[in-house]
């Protein structure tokens, strides 16, 4: 037992791999899952408690034209009190004069005009440029004018049934279903979301401590001396999953008390408490086998890749259609703790169904267990007794080895803006890195971008998107669903400026990275020289505007599109200007990734060509879930990406290429009025719409002029124009290299 507890607290206090060299980019993705949990669960947290800041709600205001007796009554009556509305009661002959009643609610501050005409008849009238007024309009016909058709009738005697209306949350209108409808959503999220952030934090912490324990040990030739100690393999087994059950147990612990914090969790704390036990129990068994059986970290957490994935896929196609996975699903481990985790949070535990999932899943625990064990008695045979002079060969013979290796990957093939490597680029890890790096910042810090809009809309877009969520059934209904969800955001100033931020956070980690953790200039690290910035930008202003207006002109000469119209509403210009500021970052932080980060270590590792191929394959595929996506657009995307490279290189730096691709997202959707990349602009300078003859090989349908032939031509054009003009230059000494651009 003694010797159980030190081996735990070996495991459980420090890495274990005694010097081994672990990829520190599972340690990254923790500390941004990390983020996206604590971010979530603040949200959750703080819509209980924003009551309390948030003001006073002022009355909306509603201009009633014509307004009969029995409405000033109803108004007046008990029934009416609480309903949260001011009435600006005006006279007016005509039923139909919008242009009065759009005057009326300008002056009164009013979105909604109600009409009453001799006949008894009631109009509305509301501007449906917003989407809320058309909501607004339908909530103040269920609440208010159905419920005084019931007391019109109860006054006179008739029988009525008042039934409490399901109604939209209206901003100014005090609901009496709004705590419920919020709990409700709170409980949704409880039930899909928490459960995966649950998953997610043990999976990542097993992992960091377990691919160490052992095959850190292997790595550095330390791990026999304990084979060949008296204890026991089994003890040795068992007291490493403990360290790893401990550790995994630390961050779950964290998000329990996170989740504590939110009233309607409280009562099945403990339940998910002895399921996430379960649960750390089952997975450091599966982590620590996967350790025994590899030689090295970065194997083993290679290896650990595909349980992640599986794990992660359960928990998926559970949250898709909840309701299709219960009954034996309750008793089948790792579904059994998803569901019983939401089920815990919802009050809904099914006793029965817990204990069952937990005891198979406790048995696959103790497989794996023995597993790990008879794999360690074969490894007697790899300890054998080795002088130290022999020990010391084969140690000199590695170190030559990865010196030799290293030199090879210290080496740039090709420079990219002056980039040279300090630090190995070795071949497996490097790749994943950068593929998965981009996505993985993109996804986490989107994300949070949600949060601020969904919690200051009274929980309205909340409640749309986890009906959307309910409804996802494949992934097309999976890319419909987000971008029904996205345009609707698009839509609202705090969502942009929130992207917005979320863009200057990832080039501050970029930055960061770059100056403190790989100790290079941004400059030759990223492609942001300290001269000439201004004029650089300026460059690119005109790049993008040429480039974008050349589209624009083909598509209006051809007859593929026509101009209706000019102009910005007042009401409008807030969300023009949050695009402005959107657009900014977005197009610098793409091109840091892409352009800036990509570009020259993947040169520097394999030479210009793949740098440019994989950095414009990547920068691609992360436009392909947005609406519209087809194989043109696939093509069209490539080749801007490709152009965009061939700039940055040609002229050392990526300020030119931020401002155009800025340029071009901010002329493409708010000056042109078109789609970006399958995404709404929402507000433009220029009106249009498509020509009789237009088709979408031309205009690249929903995706936008991206998905066109315009795009091909235009950029086509670009990319034979830079090869030409820089390699002449070259040519002629103006542009002084360190070497040539064929690399």
């Amino acid at each position: 037992m003694r010797a159980f507890w030190q081996i735990a607290k070996r495991a459980f206090r420090s890495s274990g791999s005694g010097g081994a060299k672990a990829s520190p980019h599972a340690g990254y993705a923790m500390l941004l899952a990390a983020l996206v949990v604590f971010c979530l669960i603040a949200g959750i947290w703080f819509s209980y408690f924003r009551d309390l800041f948030a003001p006073d709600p002022v009355p909306e205001t509603v201009v009633v034209v014509n307004a009969p007796d029995s409405f000033k009554d109803y108004v007046a009556s008990d029934v009416f009190i609480g309903m949260g509305f001011h009435f600006d009661y005006r006279e007016h002959p005509y039923a139909y004069d919008v242009a009065t009643y759009s005057a009326m609610m300008k002056e009164a501050g009013s979105r909604l005009t109600v009409f009453f005409d001799k006949d008894g008849d009631v109009l509305t009238f509301y501007p449906a440029a917003d989407l809320g007024n058309t909501d607004f309009r339908d909530s103040f016909k269920n609440y208010i004018l159905d419920r005084y058709s019931d007391y019109i009738k109860e006054s006179s005697g008739l029988p009525v049934v008042i039934e409490s209306p399901l109604i939209i949350n209206v901003e100014g209108v005090e609901d009496p279903n709004e705590s419920d409808s919020e709990e409700s959503a709170i409980m949704a999220l409880g039930y899909m979301v928490v459960p995966l952030l649950y998953f997610i934090v043990v999976l990542y912490a097993s992992m960091l401590k377990g691919t160490n324990v052992i095959a850190g040990s292997k790595e550095q030739n330390t791990f026999a001396a304990i084979l060949m100690t008296p204890v026991p393999r089994r003890t040795i087994i068992l007291g490493n999953i403990m360290g790893v059950w401990m550790s995994s147990m630390i961050p779950a612990l964290v998000l329990s008390v996170l989740l504590f914090l939110v009233p309607v969790f409280r009562p099945g704390m403990l339940a998910v408490l002895f399921i996430m036990a379960v649960l750390c129990i089952f997975v450091a068994s599966i982590v620590i086998l996967i350790s025994v059986l590899s030689n090295n970290v970065i194997t083993a957490q290679t290896a650990f890749l595909p349980v992640f994935f599986v794990f992660i896929s359960v928990c998926i196609s559970a949250l898709q259609d909840p309701d299709e996975f219960t009954g034996v699903y309750e008793y089948i481990p790792l579904y059994g703790q998803y569901i019983g985790i939401g089920k815990a949070l919802s009050q809904q535990i099914n006793i029965l169904g817990l204990l069952g999932s937990s005891a198979l899943t406790l048995v696959l625990s103790a497989i794996c267990i023995l597993i790990s064990v008879r794999l360690l008695f074969s490894e007697r045979f790899t300890v054998s007794v080795m002088s130290a002079s022999d020990r010391e060969l084969v140690k000199a013979r590695r170190e030559a080895r990865m010196m030799e290796k290293k030199k090879t990957y210290l080496t740039a093939k090709t420079s990219v803006f002056g980039y040279k490597p300090k630090s190995s680029l070795n071949g497996l890890s490097f790749g994943i890195t950068q593929m998965t790096r981009p996505l993985v910042l993109l996804s986490v810090f989107q994300l949070i971008a949600m949060i601020p809009p969904l919690l200051m809309t009274n929980g309205e877009y909340l409640t749309n998107v986890i009906a959307s969520l309910k409804a996802v059934k494949s992934v097309p209904d999976v890319i419909s669903s987000g971008a029904g969800i996205i345009g609707v955001l698009m839509s609202t100033p705090a969502f942009l400026l929130s992207m917005a931020l979320g863009y200057v956070l990832i080039d501050i980690y970029y930055c960061l990275r770059v100056r403190f953790i790989e100790r290079t200039p941004l400059a030759s690290g990223l492609g942001l020289p300290k001269e000439h910035i201004l004029r650089r930008y300026l460059t690119g202003i005109g790049t993008g505007l040429a480039l974008m207006g050349s589209v624009f002109a083909i598509l209006v000469i051809s007859g593929q599109i026509k101009v209706t119209g000019f102009g910005i509403a007042a009401g409008n210009m807030p969300l023009f200007l949050s695009f402005i500021v959107m657009w900014f970052f977005q197009g610098a932080c793409e091109e840091i990734m892409f352009r800036g980060y990509m570009m020259p270590r993947i040169a520097a590792r394999y030479g210009l060509i793949p740098a440019i191929a994989v950095s414009s394959l990547l920068f691609c595929l992360f436009h392909g879930m947005n609406p519209g996506f087809t194989v043109l657009a696939l093509i069209n995307l490539i080749l801007v990406s490709v152009l965009f490279a061939l700039i940055a290189y040609f002229t050392d730096n990526i300020w030119i290429v931020c401002a155009a691709h800025t340029i071009w997202n901010f002329t493409q959707g708010n000056i042109f009025g078109l789609e970006v990349s399958g995404n709404s602009g929402n507000v433009s300078v220029i009106h249009t719409e498509l020509g009789q003859g237009a088709t979408a090989l031309m205009t690249g349908g929903t995706f936008g002029p991206e998905g066109g032939l315009a795009v091909t031509i235009v950029t086509v054009v670009a990319i034979a124009l830079v090869l030409v003009v820089f390699r002449k230059k070259i040519r002629c000494g103006k542009i002084s290299r360190n070497e040539d651009p064929k690399g």
